[in-house]
């Protein structure tokens, strides 16, 4: 009867044991989850950050581009006048020989 007792409180001690076992490694695995979710929301954060600025550049670049086409319009047609001024001069010069 002695060696059932022994063992009954044998197994008994390693049943909480198991217990506190599985509670520790249920604890751990819950913050790991929660640690990666912490993780991700700030990744998440993070790449939405990066995407605002990147619109903002292509924004920016953007405008830039459409000044520089816009300037290359007035250039054109600044090109195109002296071009007609220097037609008319080289006309002139010509009926004046």
């Amino acid at each position: 009867m002695r060696s059932w007792d022994v063992a009954l409180r044998l197994s008994i001690v390693f049943a909480i044991a198991a217990l506190i076992a599985l509670a520790a490694s249920l604890y751990e695995v819950d913050r790991r989850d929660k640690s990666s979710s912490e993780t991700a929301a700030a990744t998440l954060t993070d790449l939405e950050q990066q995407v605002q600025i990147l619109g903002d550049q292509i924004r920016i670049l953007t405008n830039q581009l459409d000044a520089s086409e816009r300037q290359a319009r007035a250039l054109g047609s600044q090109m195109q006048g002296l071009d007609l001024r220097l037609r008319a001069l080289e006309e002139n010069l010509r009926s004046r020989r």
